[in-house]
């Protein structure tokens, strides 16, 4: 057999097993006659490929198809406990693992506190601590890790595994894909903070699925995250969604980019922390480069504060004159404010919402999907499901697993 006659086979069966996991993700469990029948497949070629798939442990039968008329089959489904997956999130004041097995069931989550303006190499050793831990604690449930993802704020490198730039931390050119898949012997993901909130909103949240989604991560930075037709929208370097550095406010306040009047200037952390101080409100902070003051202002919203109310309206409706320009460009069906913020921003949703409404179109919100506040794990939730889908599209099986 040629060289290429021997990749072409393999490219084949490849294919093909994706084809299966696929069908099996979405419709299992399903037993080798179903899988056949949708996928237009032998049974022999479908069944060469399960015994591959179950060899690898990526695949395990169940129970008997009781509907079926006739012998009955062997019902086949992902096996959850094959092995785990892993997402890092690398936040301004914290960084936050959380694993899972292959059917993405949370089996550790843990975070840890850094000092604001922390050098990106003390991040990086504090970060690589975390992973350490959850790498011991898969191997003591007898799980192989399947890769690790990492996300981040700024400008992501997907390609050369790096951040480019991070216009709030002003980190440039840090490395880590390389280094730490030696290190940490599996395949290493990096991803934008924004677009794998977005990820994992699409993947795991209240509208899974959804075709055209604006995720818009709100805390001390600022950016987006757009499907469009079920494609993650990236730009030609990858950079797409850097929407708090957009011109928002004329001789507004200094942003950390080194512009003026950015829309993060209004509607970031430091902002709200800003605005509530002109405003007379207390709220005790480990400082603007930090949101560990949340808390507190839910606390005042919750006892009925009306000054902290007022602050946070105003800032509401900034969010959504802002989400408005997005919606004419995107033309979404759902709208997603999320971000560590967002579980503050949930008390002024009749505010974001009015001015989305006050400045679009007409027609383009009718109707419109918005959702203020998620559960905070998006990121992660996100690198979770770019670990799974790697697999899922290039699983390591039979012979492929040889090359």
């Amino acid at each position: 057999m040629s060289e290429q006659q021997r990749y072409d086979r393999a490219d084949i069966r490849r294919l093909n097993a994706v084809s299966v996991l696929n069908q099996l993700r979405v419709n299992g469990p399903l037993s080798r006659a179903n899988i056949a029948s949708v996928l237009g497949l032998t049974r022999a070629t479908v069944s060469n490929i399960v015994s591959d798939l179950i060899e690898a442990s990526m695949v395990t039968e169940t129970e008997y198809d009781a509907g079926r008329t006739g012998r009955p089959g062997l019902l086949l489904n992902l096996n959850p406990n094959c092995g785990s997956l892993m997402a890092l999130d690398i936040d301004i004041d914290r960084v936050s693992v959380l694993m899972t097995n292959f059917g993405q069931e949370v089996l550790s989550r843990e975070e840890v506190e850094i000092a604001p303006n922390c050098a990106a190499n003390e991040t990086l050793a504090v970060a690589a601590g975390l992973v350490e831990r959850a790498l011991e604690q898969s191997a003591l449930s007898q799980l192989k890790c399947f890769g690790l993802c990492v996300a981040w704020a700024g400008l992501v490198d997907r390609e050369d595994g790096q951040l480019a730039y991070g216009p709030t931390t002003g980190w440039e050119h840090v490395p880590l894909k390389c280094t730490w898949e030696q290190r940490f012997g599996m395949p290493v993901y990096v991803e934008n903070e924004a677009h794998a909130g977005a990820i994992g909103a699409h993947h795991f949240g209240e509208r899974q699925g959804v075709r055209n989604m604006i995720y818009l991560s709100l805390g001390v930075g600022l950016a987006a995250g757009v499907f469009v037709d079920g494609v993650l929208i990236r730009g030609k370097l990858g950079f797409a969604g850097q929407v708090g550095h957009t011109a928002f406010v004329d001789n507004g306040v200094n942003c950390s980019c080194g512009k003026k009047g950015c829309w993060v200037t209004e509607i970031g952390a430091s902002a709200v922390l800003r605005k509530l101080a002109g405003a007379g409100v207390e709220i005790s902070a480990y400082g603007a480069s930090s949101v560990d003051w949340i808390e507190s202002a839910i606390q005042k919203v919750q006892a009925g504060d009306s000054t902290v109310l007022a602050v946070l309206s105003d800032v509401g409706e900034q969010i959504g004159l802002g989400l408005a320009r997005l919606v004419q460009t995107f033309n979404p069906s759902t709208v997603i404010v999320g971000g560590r913020l967002s579980e503050l921003m949930r008390y002024v949703e009749p505010s974001i919402r009015a001015a989305i409404l006050s400045d679009t179109l007409p027609y383009m919100t009718d109707p419109l999907d918005l959702i203020v506040g998620t559960s905070g794990d998006d990121s992660l939730r996100g690198g979770i499901a770019t670990v799974f889908d790697a697999i899922m599209k290039n699983p390591m099986i039979g012979e492929l697993a040889k090359e």
